[in-house]
């Protein structure tokens, strides 16, 4: 069957579109980002390079092995670095990675982990939320190589409902980061805890039948 030019053109369009990739910058603005856990693919270095920045105050990121607790001193200067330079961090495969936004301005950190709210300064996060936008990122861009793009919020989350302190658009510091792969966190279910406490009540309920035949 022959194909029109149009379809063949359609076609070689969407071959150019990388699978599974979220739209750059975050589409989302005003929601939190999805929280993702990420992970050194490798042995050898993590490296994160400058994409981009939107952000009116001083930011600084630091690449943190949490498996291994090392991490970058505050690097990448917002206002003062080229798109494509970059700092790595020495890894081993399967390590545990968090990326924390250091905002010089403020004095605050904030974390590519969520914690829901509750504030954990030993663990760089001044709000308790997600502070990441992770996708893949299929290279292009100032000869930056493929890899997961990061785009960072540097305004504190006050409230949620309704949403005050931060703009929550992901896009005021920017990175592609190498070597690392970037899986949904993992949280319970609503479902998953309710089917919990029916496992629970009906085996409390099966106890209290067993001891009354006794």
């Amino acid at each position: 069957m022959r194909l029109s030019l149009f379809t063949r053109a359609s076609i070689l369009a969407l071959a150019s579109i990388p699978l599974f990739a979220d739209p750059i910058p975050y589409a989302n603005v005003g929601q939190l980002a999805p929280d993702h856990s990420f992970t050194a693919t490798g042995n050898g270095i993590v490296t994160a390079y400058f994409y981009s920045s939107s952000a009116g105050n001083d930011d600084k990121i630091i690449l943190w092995d949490k498996t291994s607790n090392t991490r970058t001193a505050p690097s990448l200067d917002n206002h003062n670095s080229a798109i494509g330079s970059s700092i790595s961090l020495s890894v081993k495969a399967g390590d545990s990675l968090i990326f924390v936004l250091d905002d010089v301005t403020t004095g605050q950190d904030f974390s590519s982990v969520d914690y829901f709210g509750v504030v954990s300064p030993a663990n760089y996060n001044d709000d308790g939320y997600n502070h990441a936008y992770s996708t893949p990122y299929s290279g292009g861009v100032s000869g930056i190589p493929a890899g997961i793009y990061l785009g960072m919020e540097d305004l504190g989350v006050i409230g949620l409902k309704p949403l005050t302190g931060s703009d929550l658009d992901y896009n005021d510091d920017n990175f592609v980061v190498t070597n690392a792969t970037a899986t949904p966190a993992s949280t319970p279910e609503p479902s998953t805890i309710i089917l919990f406490g029916t496992g629970l009540v009906a085996a409390a309920g099966a106890l209290r039948r067993k001891f009354a035949r006794g």
